[in-house]
């Protein structure tokens, strides 16, 4: 047991005795032991009735953002053996994470293979005394065994769930180690596998330890999303401000509050819900796997797959949902979500002991397969099974475990956040001068109180009036109109708060495979060489289809292929093969009286008919790098048939050439290929040779020379519809955009010339220049950095490639660079990540980096992708959007159907963070001439009534508040010009000169008053204040107006009033009655409101005309001041 050194730190404090947590990738975690204890329960529950819920509200609130204080308030600190609950302390982050205990009864051991050594099972086995041994505090790499808990004298094992993670405990060694799937890089104890797939009773103990094959995540309870979604401090506060009025008897105000909040909070929480509710079903997929248990094939849902399960792929769902090796056959996989490349790969078992050592999975390896992929077509002979063997589940595999990355991201605070606690604190800045001059007054001015207690707490209602109980709720029903324009664009939000962030984004990061473009190739044509006399050459590029004139390439097109006549191989159009002859137009002949298969045209006149048989083929296999086939055509022409046999060959270009007569193979080929490939295709050379042999022969030996050069097969990315006209309107309102993917270089800087993120090639403007950064670290660790036009191959100096500050070139990078450049920092760096559009060969931690730098030198950032190596930039970024929720949906604050949606989430953010910002100016404004009217009658002894609070409140400022929110955003995209906080310097001004114009007319008003004959001072008393009054009342009827300005001047500035309808609907409700209730109120209004009327009509006509004065005064100042921003916003764009 490790002990900490410095006894100063946070962590002595907190662990009484510092345990260690063993992460899959190194990392250690201290962690601190819990239980139930019957003291600590009583006293929690009895804290929580006493106070009427808030305390457990306060322990609900502490869960998330300070657990180890909540686990402390609940909970008894014990050793682990004995610990119900765990708390794990993240050091990096300074967070904590509080996890249950859950216990599993070992009921079978399990078959182990013959390469495990008894000697590793101490560390789960050993006595109490070795606990404490010296030899054992730190165990050898070898004994940490992730499967040593599986033995025959474990009766049950403990484990925790941290961060969607299985650990499991061990006891010699008091801590709790990570449970890994078959894989590692150090021997381990394993069940035995083989070809026979495991024995039952060892799958049933498997799924009790690893549980069920899903990444499935809990729907969060109410009161979940209630602390995630909604409550923060102005929440909090308003609990404070019932806690007052309540305690100052105004029990219909507290009673509005609590009833308004209620259902406002109920609305947003039901919305909410349903949307988790809704991902998470769709979510909830199932597909359906072929296994191999005991020698026999069973049919199971993905779910109940374990590590050591042998899968049949070829009866299996196309959809893998495990991560494992080819132990037979091979396959394609489209791996596009998981790298970002749209060509299929080959996987094919490797020769080797699948009961041996089982080495790290990784992508480029030739039989890995990972859980995401999707199996588009393969080779087996006929009634031949294709295996595959389990080796992680559920989050220990690659996906689940970038998704566990994704959704425990590096905290840092938005803008946005900043802003709103900043304004707390200002509001409750403002209210603590109100309070001290409210408690100076009531004490020591001649208009003093007697009871104290009574002073402080009229002192604390002004507190509490610098956050009305309007804005939160404001807050949350701004949050529901967003939420409701995004959802009728069909765009989920998982977290509302994001929403106002988009507002503030400049730069859009886009993956380019199911985000820019289709998830799928597109066979673009060929380019047939003619073999002429003299010598061969290239014709033009031609578009392939069933009446291509070239007939060996057509023939080649329709059989040289993997395809099978049945099941999933001529299902999947991603399936290359498949791509191809879809393009012929070709289809298979299903006649039972062929004996080999055969393929035909679409379209066959009677006289002339075409038929292709395959007779032999040799599958494409990474070794070999081609497919080749021998075929029959056969041709019938007025009932004579005419056959002759060829051998197709198709491949990697420069294996194709190899086997070619030099003759035959222009002499400007590898310009040609240059050519295409600089274009960012992909390439498949083609070569045929007449081939004889007979029917009967047994074997059939593959010609490797004398062919003849056919040409080549150009491939494509498919435009993604809508990406072009996207990225224009993206950089016509001055967005940054920048592509990031996987994919080769080549293919990138050719989609990103397309879609218009790069300019195109060749057009003479310095400003167009694309420039190919190389970075790589010399002999004694210094950075090289190499720059060189991407077109022309001009090589320039660094200093010379990084242009001016005005108009910098136009940066690619490839991922082994920008791990250079990132590990090195500097200025270097920070020129790639303002200049750089196009990031090629980015691994998921990558992408991720350069969101999260692109976010900390000030580019606020929108991640676009659809695929799981997306989900820890998806999370990083300001805000991400998946376009696949399947495979991101859960990690991306947002869900699109396509590219489309993003200036749609754009407008919507914009329009929402100024309604935000609006609401927030309203507010503080409202607060101030109100806390000011409050106190100028405090210092007379005077007060306004319970019901002008009701009516200004929660009907007047509420009804103002809610329908902000209302506006719709526009229809054409906003300009990416940094939104403007509250706190910049013209807004400050603007709304201070507001509030001064304002609290000048409600002083003048009061002295005017003064001097009318009618007017007579209140009879006042020192042991409480007094409601009715002139001042109180004329008071109140100019705020009521008052309150009103703010709003108004938003509509000037931002949106016209009639975008918002059910506003200006407020608007005439709200003048209409304050109106009424100024020149003529009824006498139960006067009597419910306590009022003074005077009995001059004139004065109170005068008073309208002082607040119409006053509102055309605040207009033309905020037109001063908006005019004012213009002309700056002008002087720098320019």
């Amino acid at each position: 047991m490790e002990q900490t050194t410095n006894s100063n730190s946070y962590n002595d404090r907190l662990f009484l005795s510092r345990c260690i947590l063993h992460s899959g990738d190194g990392e250690e975690l201290p962690i601190q032991g819990f239980k139930f204890d019957t003291k600590y329960t009583v006293l929690f529950w009895v804290l929580a009735v006493i106070t009427v819920g808030l305390f457990y509200l306060l322990y609900a609130f502490l869960t998330v953002y300070a657990p180890h204080i909540a686990a402390h308030l609940r909970y008894k600190s014990v050793p682990l053996e004995e610990a119900e609950f765990i708390l794990v302390y993240e050091e990096r982050s300074n967070d904590c994470t509080l996890c249950e205990v859950i216990t599993v009864e070992i009921k079978k051991s399990l078959n182990y293979s013959s390469t495990t050594t008894p000697a590793s099972n101490s560390m789960f086995t050993a006595t109490e005394g070795d606990i404490n041994s010296p030899g054992l505090s730190n165990p050898p790499e070898s004994d940490i065994t992730e499967y040593s808990a599986l033995l025959s004298d474990v009766p049950h094992i403990k484990y925790i769930i941290y961060r969607y993670t299985r650990y499991i405990y061990s006891r010699p060694f008091n801590s709790f180690y990570f449970l890994s799937g078959l894989d590692g890089d150090n021997p381990m104890k394993r069940p035995k596998v083989s070809m026979q797939g495991l024995k039952l009773d060892d799958v049933n103990t498997l799924h009790d330890i690893y549980g069920p094959n899903e990444m499935k995540i809990d729907n969060n309870t109410y009161l979940q999303l209630f602390i995630d979604n909604i409550l923060d401090l102005f929440y909090l506060f308003q609990i404070f401000t019932l806690v007052v009025w309540i305690a100052a008897g105004f029990y219909y105000y507290s009673a509005g509050i609590v009833i308004f909040s209620t259902l406002f909070i109920g609305a947003a929480l039901i919305r909410i819900k349903s949307y988790s509710d809704g991902m998470m079903a769709e979510l909830d997929f199932t597909e359906t796997v072929t296994v191999i248990r005991e020698g026999a094939e069973y049919e199971i849902s993905h779910r109940q797959l374990v590590p050591g399960d042998v899968v049949v792929i070829n009866k299996s769902s196309k959809y893998l949902t495990f991560d494992g090796i080819m132990i037979k056959g091979q396959v394609y996989v489209d791996m596009a979500s998981l790298k970002g490349v749209t060509i299929p790969v080959i996987k094919s078992a490797q020769s080797g002991d699948i009961s041996g050592r089982i080495d790290k999975l990784s992508y480029d390896a030739p039989n890995s397969l990972y859980s995401g992929s999707k199996v588009v077509g393969g080779y087996w002979e006929d009634r031949e099974e294709v295996l595959a063997l389990v080796v992680n589940t559920g989050f220990l595999t690659e996906k689940g475990r970038t998704f566990c990355k994704a959704t425990t991201p590096d905290v840092y605070q938005y803008s946005i956040d900043e802003d709103g606690l900043t304004y707390f604190k200002f509001l409750i800045v403002i209210g603590t001068i109100s309070f001290i001059v409210a408690m100076i007054l009531f004490s020591f001015g001649k208009n003093y109180l007697t009871d104290k207690i009574y002073a402080l707490l009229q002192a604390l209602r002004l507190v509490t009036l610098s956050i009305p109980p309007s804005l939160p709720l404001a807050l949350t029903m701004a949050y529901i109109w967003s939420s409701r324009r995004l959802q009728r664009e069909e765009i989920g939000c998982r977290n509302y708060r994001r929403i106002y962030v988009g507002g503030r984004i400049m730069c859009v990061v886009f993956d380019k495979t199911g985000t820019l473009t289709k998830n799928i190739t597109a066979t673009i044509g060929y380019v047939p060489v003619h073999q002429n006399l003299d010598k061969p050459t290239f014709s033009g590029l031609r578009e392939a289809s069933a009446d291509m004139i070239d007939d060996d390439i057509l023939y080649l097109m329709v059989s040289c292929h993997d395809l099978k006549m049945a099941q999933l191989s001529l299902d999947d159009e991603s399936s290359p093969d498949r791509i191809i002859l879809a393009s012929t137009g070709w289809t298979v002949n299903k006649s039972m009286g062929n004996r080999y298969p055969r393929l035909e045209p679409p379209r066959q006149s009677p006289g002339h008919k075409v038929f292709v048989d395959i007779i032999r083929r040799i599958p494409f296999n990474s070794a070999l790098k081609y497919t080749a086939v021998i075929a029959r055509i056969l041709k019938e022409a007025y009932k004579q048939c005419n056959y002759y046999n060829k051998c197709y060959v198709k491949g990697e270009p420069e294996t194709i050439i190899g086997f070619c007569n030099p003759e035959s193979v222009p002499v400007e080929t590898q310009d040609v290929i240059a050519k295409y490939t600089k274009q960012g295709y992909i390439l498949v050379a083609m070569a045929y040779k007449d081939f004889d042999f007979h029917d009967d022969s047994k074997s059939i030996e593959f010609p490797k020379h004398g062919m003849t050069f056919l040409g080549l097969l150009i491939f494509g990315d498919e435009l993604a519809e809508g990406a072009e006209g996207v990225i224009s309107s993206l950089h016509h309102k001055k967005f940054q955009t920048v592509m990031c993917t996987g994919d080769n270089i080549h293919t990138a800087v050719h989609v990103a010339r397309q879609v218009g993120i790069l300019p195109p090639a060749n057009t003479g403007n310095p400003a167009d220049k694309v420039v190919h950064i190389t970075a790589t670290l010399d002999t004694f660790g210094g950075l090289v950095i190499d720059a060189m036009d991407y077109d022309d191959g001009t090589k320039y100096k660094p200093e010379s490639a990084w242009g001016d500050s005005w108009s910098p070139p136009n940066f690619v990078v490839e991922g082994d660079s920008w791990e250079v450049l990132d590990n090195a920092g500097g200025s270097h760096l920070d020129r790639i990540i303002i200049a750089g559009k196009v990031f090629a060969r980015m691994t998921p931690r990558q992408k991720k980096n350069l969101v999260e730098l692109k976010h900390k030198i000030g580019y606020e950032t929108c991640m676009v992708g659809d695929g799981s190596n997306d989900n820890e930039a998806l999370v990083e970024a300001d805000i991400g959007i998946s376009l696949n929720s399947r495979e991101s949906g859960l990690s991306a604050p947002f869900h699109g159907k396509s590219i489309t949606s993003v200036p749609i989430l754009l407008n919507e953010g914009r329009t929402a963070l100024i309604q935000l910002l609006t609401i927030f100016m309203f507010t503080g404004c409202h607060t101030v001439i109100g806390m000011f009217a409050e106190t100028y009658l405090y210092s007379m002894l005077l007060e306004l009534t319970e019901a002008d609070w009701i009516y200004i409140d929660l009907f007047l400022v509420m009804s103002i508040d809610l329908m902000l929110g209302y506006t719709e955003s526009r229809e054409t995209i906003m300009t990416s010009r940094r939104a403007e906080s509250f706190w910049n310097g013209i807004r400050i001004s603007s709304n201070s000169a507001f509030v001064a114009v304002c609290i000048a007319f409600q002083v003048g008003v009061m002295f005017y008053m003064y001097e009318q004959p009618w007017y007579s001072p209140a009879v006042t008393s020192h042991a409480h204040l007094t409601e009715s009054s002139y001042e109180a009342t004329y008071l109140f009827f100019i705020l009521i107006f008052q309150l009103t300005f703010p709003a108004i001047i938003y509509t000037i500035e931002h949106e016209p009033i009639h975008r918002n309808l059910p506003l200006l609907g407020v608007f005439v409700v709200l003048y209409t009655v304050n109106t009424y209730a100024v020149i003529y109120p009824a006498e139960v209004i006067v009597e419910v409101f306590d009022f003074k009327i005077s009995p001059s009509i004139w004065f109170r006509a005068e008073i309208i005309a002082f607040l119409a004065v006053n509102l055309v005064i605040n207009i033309l100042i905020e037109i001063g001041f908006i005019s004012f921003k213009n002309r700056s916003n002008k002087i720098k764009e320019h």
